[in-house]
């Protein structure tokens, strides 16, 4: 109430002197206009601070750390920077905005050993172009006798299925292994073609120029005679044409051991890219003093191209060298991911350096190559900086 002393004086001096001196009504009006909204001023204030008033006369909240419950009800508070909040009531924005929220635990990018999951990747690569073009070239029923049809892939030790198709439907299988004898095995090992024993199943080798990819096993309720095979061989070399095309186009673009794109693969990329304006930043890794950096590098494909922070994937441009084309909208992504990456594998036994340089293509009057030049002096630079 004292507040509202300051709009009473002042309107007993206003009234006094225009008693005295000269009385006019609207000066007189203005004097009260101007008093009540001195008062509602100061009624707003007091209003404003109430809430901090009654927290403070509070004789059951403590003060910083020191919380009191209630003896009715247990209720859960939580303390933040000297601030007591009860959970028992709803937040108001403000604060809900000052209790700090605990980050999500990221997913764990290694789940298995790193050196088993780059020698996997790269059978499953290869597994992989056998798979994609039995999906686009399934083989045909060209015979009544025909009831079902087994695709297997040879990883060049052992023979594991992949796909089974019945009439028009194709079913992609697990790695299940074959079901028949030595014989028959040693027969298809020497790309020729073998009818079980039973006539029931008709193996016939997917190969080409000394390939062998696999073979077909053509099952049949009525039983297969020699006058068949050639009819299912025929249409068989086909499949492996495909194939064996597939593979060398493989050969051109990746790396015979990492799978990783070569490096004439990214120029062409590249060019295109920075021709088209793309808003991607060019990238190079390479690893420093860091054992098994072809597995290492393998395994950063991989999952970069899982979480969907490096574009199409890594190139590798020397043995030791790496780039990618990063899109701008996830350049905070893969920060993250790549630091995650590393600390991981120093966990799990496996310290790495790695050098990073970096160029953007959108920088004023840039050229291709100089935009591959700034990438190398950025690279440069982290590698002395990591040397220091």
């Amino acid at each position: 109430m004292k507040r509202y002393t300051i709009p009473t004086i002042f309107f007993a001096i206003g009234v006094t002197l225009q008693t005295l001196f000269y009385f006019s009504w609207v000066s007189f009006t203005l004097l009260v206009v101007s008093c009540l909204l001195l008062t509602l001023f100061l009624y707003s204030l007091d209003f404003q601070s109430l809430p901090n008033s009654t927290q403070n006369t509070n004789p059951s909240v403590g003060v910083g750390s020191q919380i009191m419950e209630s003896p009715t009800e247990p209720t859960k508070e939580i303390v933040n920077e000297g601030m007591v909040f009860d959970t028992s009531k709803p937040l108001t924005t403000v604060e809900s905005n000052q209790i700090e929220v605990e980050p999500i635990p990221k997913e764990i990018l290694w789940k298995v050993d790193p050196i088993f999951f780059a020698r996997e990747s790269v059978r499953l690569v290869e597994r992989g172009l056998f798979c994609d073009t039995v999906k686009e070239f399934p083989f045909s029923f060209i015979s009544p006798k025909l009831s079902s049809i087994q695709y297997v892939y040879f990883d060049g030790k052992e023979f594991k299925e992949c796909y089974w198709q019945k009439s028009e439907m194709l079913v992609e299988t697990d790695d299940n292994p074959v079901e028949w004898n030595e014989w028959e095995e040693n027969q298809i090992r020497e790309s020729l073609p073998v009818i079980s024993k039973n006539k029931r199943k008709l193996y016939v080798p997917l190969t080409i120029n000394a390939n062998l990819f696999g073979f077909l096993c053509f099952t049949s309720k009525e039983g297969w005679v020699n006058e068949d095979i050639q009819i299912f061989w025929e249409e068989t070399t086909n499949l492996s044409e495909k194939i064996l095309a597939k593979r060398e186009y493989a050969k051109v673009t990746t790396h015979p051991f990492t799978k990783l794109y070569t490096v004439s693969h990214f120029y062409q990329i590249a060019k295109a890219s920075f021709e088209a304006a793309e808003k991607k930043t060019l990238v190079f890794f390479k690893f420093i003093n860091t054992n098994f950096q072809s597995e290492l590098a393998i395994g950063l494909n991989q999952m970069g191209i899982k979480h969907s922070v490096i574009g199409i994937g890594l190139f590798q441009l020397e043995e030791d060298l790496y780039a990618a084309l990063i899109p701008n909208e996830r350049l905070e992504s893969f920060s993250s991911f790549f630091q995650q990456f590393i600390e991981e594998l120093d966990q799990l036994g496996y310290p790495s350096e790695v050098a990073l340089g970096y160029a953007n293509p959108l920088l004023p009057e840039l050229k291709f190559d100089g935009w591959i030049k700034l990438a190398y002096s950025s690279l440069e630079e982290s590698i002395l900086y990591h040397a220091a």
